[in-house]
């Protein structure tokens, strides 16, 4: 999660990032053949299945890069957003850059003047005489997207993926399936799974077309159950360094595409089965469990970051994680144990003698001024 403590927070290292270089992805353009869009993911690149329609989405979650391709086979549309590296101009425009050093840098670029989602939003476009199209949108002031794209491209029509039959007890390897779903959360985001979209998986499941709009507002057991049984073997469950409880994750749609939290239906009571996960790195927690027994995370080899935005049990399991980097927490109760002088703050003291960076931090304040964060 990134709220106040992510500055101060290490997070684990992406495999992806360091082999990645955003200036060839940068230099990518509408028209080139798919061979330089090859070159520009590396050992990344992987030929684009029929379900996929042209479309490389990788490097989405990672680095804010999308690039599609039209029917013939070359590259068509290329969206870069506020995830892609500052460092790397697309055609002459940095990401995050602002209004006034857009206009500097691109003179040529018709910026309108009608808004854009409200007082700090807005397109800037050129066109080019090749047929294609550089549109910026700007968002409070800055740039958070560049898109390049062919005004003339055909694309393929987008189908389902193939789906695996479910297999084996609801939730296993884990004993809580909610916490499987977080997983298969996980494997979402690494795009080391494709459920295709809710819409889809749900004709899937139903077999039959569903419309959210009819029957979206109310959670989809058979969906559910199909998830559930999800066949993990070891060679995914390694994919998984990245876990976080939150109830605006990726997966919960495909249950129930208008859940808003109000009720607790993929909450986690356990934990147990999460060394499953050997790789895990990262486990952040904002939401959907009352209580972190910090002592099943224990079974962890390579965990190296904690934030915990609930409350935690067995505060001293964070001595028994050698890979511990860094520890976030976020609680009323956190602060006034870590600001005292007792089992908590000796807990804490010992991890930052270790070198471990400790960030706790009060939820609410009532009294004058706001007090500093513990670290």
């Amino acid at each position: 999660m990134r709220d106040q403590a992510g500055a101060h927070l290490v997070e684990a290292d992406h495999p992806m990032v360091d082999s990645i270089d955003p200036i060839a992805l940068a230099a990518l353009r509408p028209g080139m053949p798919v061979a330089r869009l090859a070159d520009a993911l590396g050992s990344l690149w992987r030929p684009l299945p029929p379900h996929k329609a042209g479309r490389a989405d990788i490097l989405e979650n990672s680095h804010g890069f999308v690039a599609r391709l039209d029917v013939d086979g070359a590259v068509a549309w290329l969206k870069y957003d506020w995830r892609f590296p500052t460092a790397a101009p697309v055609d002459g425009v940095h990401m995050g850059a602002s209004l006034a050093a857009t206009r500097d840098a691109r003179p040529d670029l018709a910026i309108e003047a009608d808004r854009l989602g409200g007082p700090d939003g807005r397109y800037g476009f050129h066109d080019y005489p090749d047929g294609s199209r550089l549109l910026v949108t700007f968002t409070m002031g800055v740039v958070n997207r560049i898109q390049l794209f062919r005004l003339d491209a055909t694309f393929a029509e987008a189908l389902p993926p193939p789906y695996p039959e479910p297999a084996g007890a609801p939730g296993a390897p884990f004993a809580d399936p909610a916490l499987k779903l977080a997983v298969l959360s996980a494997l979402l985001d690494a795009k080391a799974i494709d459920l295709g979209t809710p819409e889809q998986l749900a004709a899937h499941v139903l077999g039959r077309a569903v419309d959210p709009d009819e029957e979206g507002y109310a959670p989809i057991p058979e969906v559910r159950d199909w998830l559930e049984r999800y066949p993990l073997d070891d060679a995914l469950l390694a994919r998984v360094t990245k876990l976080v409880l939150d109830g605006g994750s990726a997966i919960y749609p495909y249950v129930d595409s208008y859940w808003g939290g109000e009720d607790a239906q993929f909450d986690v009571a356990t934990l147990a089965g999460i060394e499953h996960c050997p790789n895990l790195a990262e486990f952040h927690v904002t939401a959907l469990i009352g209580t972190v027994d910090l002592r099943q995370l224990t079974v962890l080899p390579n965990l190296r970051v904690i934030h915990v935005g609930v409350d935690v049990a067995h505060l001293e399991a964070l001595l028994a994680m050698p890979a511990l980097e860094a520890v976030g927490q976020m609680s009323d109760a956190a602060y006034g144990e870590a600001t005292g002088h007792g089992a908590a703050r000796a807990v804490y003291e010992a991890l930052k003698a270790r070198g471990v960076r400790v960030w706790v931090h009060w939820m609410t304040h009532t009294g004058p001024g706001e007090p500093p964060a513990f670290e």
